[in-house]
């Protein structure tokens, strides 16, 4: 199975764009090519939400779509490191890999945590919340001790995408000025702080704040990751991430409520 530099092959394609990739010291990953009707799939994903963006965030539209190339790099990383070669299929079918934008469920994608089903997060199940206590440190992916990773359980597995800048707090004061994202083979990753006007909205009148992310941030089945912040504020947070999943058809085969 061949594998990739993610620098390498990315990169000529993102600098144009203004973006980056957060590799997270894993710099090669093993990737299938394509079929055409595969891109077509995550291409008429991309464009469908592009559709509802325009009408509610317009401001972000095009940054949603120069990450097109970027998603199709992942979905052949996900065809080549799931335990199964599965064609990539808009709305999934069985024995596919189904892509799907971000949603609750394939984030905390189990109620509880384990070693088997590491979706540590302080998200709550099936929601976009997350409970903030001021100084006390909070995580979208893992929670301080434990790392999180996409599921990686049978028939069940995910790659995540999530977009550079993609991380979106809605309706409230923004409450975030620093972050800190590591893996579990980049440890020694410091702080990085969101930029000063970070509590102006995104569009005017809307209550819609936008973060910085370091580049595309890829979340695998197979690496564990660490990204918390410190709120400045208590409160509950409405943080909802923008970006896609991979994912293989068993999960979301019929409508999900995780419990």
């Amino acid at each position: 199975m061949p594998t990739v530099s993610i620098e390498k092959e990315l990169k000529p394609v993102l600098d144009p764009l203004g973006l980056d990739v957060f590799v997270g010291g894993k710099d090669s990953v093993p990737k299938e090519d394509l079929k055409p009707e595969e891109e077509e799939a995550i291409a008429r994903c991309v464009e469908m939400v592009a559709r509802s963006l325009k009408k509610t965030v317009p401001s972000i539209v095009d940054d949603w779509r120069s990450h097109l190339e970027a998603f199709k790099f992942f979905g052949g990383v996900a065809k080549a490191i799931f335990p199964e070669t599965k064609p990539i299929s808009f709305p999934s079918q069985p024995g596919h890999i189904g892509v799907i934008p971000l949603i609750p469920q394939v984030i905390k994608y189990a109620a509880t945590a384990s070693s088997s089903a590491p979706a540590y997060t302080s998200y709550t199940t099936n929601k976009w919340e997350i409970s903030l206590t001021a100084g006390t440190a909070a995580y979208i992916f893992g929670d301080g001790t434990n790392f999180y990773k996409a599921d990686p359980q049978t028939s069940e597995h995910m790659l995540l995408v999530i977009c550079q800048d993609g991380v979106l707090e809605v309706g409230s004061t923004p409450k975030i000025d620093q972050f800190q994202i590591y893996t579990e083979v980049s440890r020694g990753l410091g702080v990085y702080a969101a930029q000063p006007l970070a509590d102006i909205s995104i569009e005017p009148g809307k209550t819609i704040y936008q973060y910085p992310t370091l580049g595309i941030i890829p979340v695998y089945p197979d690496l564990g990751i660490m990204w918390g912040f410190m709120p400045k504020y208590s409160g509950t947070a409405v943080i909802k991430l923008l970006g896609i999943a991979f994912v293989e058809h068993d999960y979301l085969a019929s409508l999900k409520w995780v419990s």
